[in-house]
């Protein structure tokens, strides 16, 4: 994520606010909607999937837009605050689709699911290899909100490090969602993981010459 300025995090509060009001209200309407069991229905399978999907293709806008915001691609056209602030929304909403995610894999019975075996790396049966990716990538996308919210007490160079992660953190997600989803044979849920990460890693690429470009000149300029 982007630095967040001090004017951005009342209204990023006041968001999460907003978001959390949402969550126990769906909670609520989803518990008066649908008194069964979740073994009788399958409103919470529906759910993780679609939330899954969700979070994941919020995540790969947040990753496009840090990538190609720092490469300086929306300077030309002046949109670079606006985009900022879009890398910064989107952000946000990651987390809200992952609960969501989380929620439904816990109350959908057609394949059970603890707490710890939602959070704790290995803890389940289940493809515990694709499960532990998607957990350590929760933590990893947490530390990097949670830094970009204090970037202003932290080192400058321990923050551009930290933030580094979310390179592998964006790939563990991808295989994540391709070895543990339910829907990965299809032909749809490929092209939703293929695209983004087809995006990500040419505009990761396209930043990296440029800094290595960019690097190479100092010297003559010098």
């Amino acid at each position: 994520m982007q630095l967040m300025a001090k004017p951005q995090r009342w209204p990023f509060l006041y968001t999460w606010i907003v978001i959390l009001g949402m969550v126990f209200a769906s909670y609520a309407l989803t518990a008066l909607t649908n008194p069964a069991p979740a073994s009788a229905n399958l409103t919470h399978w529906y759910m993780a999937r679609s939330a899954g999907m969700t979070a994941y293709l919020l995540l790969s806008l947040t990753a496009f837009l840090g990538v190609t915001t720092t490469s300086g691609v929306w300077d030309k056209l002046k949109l670079r605050k606006l985009v900022t602030q879009l890398h910064q929304f989107s952000a946000m909403l990651v987390l809200p689709f992952v609960f969501f995610h989380l929620w439904g894999l816990y109350e959908d019975k057609t394949l059970p699911f603890s707490i710890s075996s939602l959070f704790v790396p290995f803890a389940d049966t289940y493809r515990p290899a694709a499960v532990a990716l998607g957990i350590l990538s929760l933590y990893t996308w947490v530390l990097l909100v949670l830094t970009s919210y204090f970037r202003e007490r932290l080192n400058a160079t321990a923050w551009r490090r930290i933030h580094l992660l979310a390179f592998p953190m964006f790939a563990a997600v991808t295989l994540h969602g391709l070895l543990a989803g339910s829907d990965s044979h299809t032909a749809w849920a490929k092209l939703v993981y293929a695209v983004p990460s087809a995006l990500i890693l040419a505009a990761s690429i396209a930043r990296w010459r440029k800094a290595r470009s960019k690097t190479a000149r100092q010297p003559s300029a010098a």
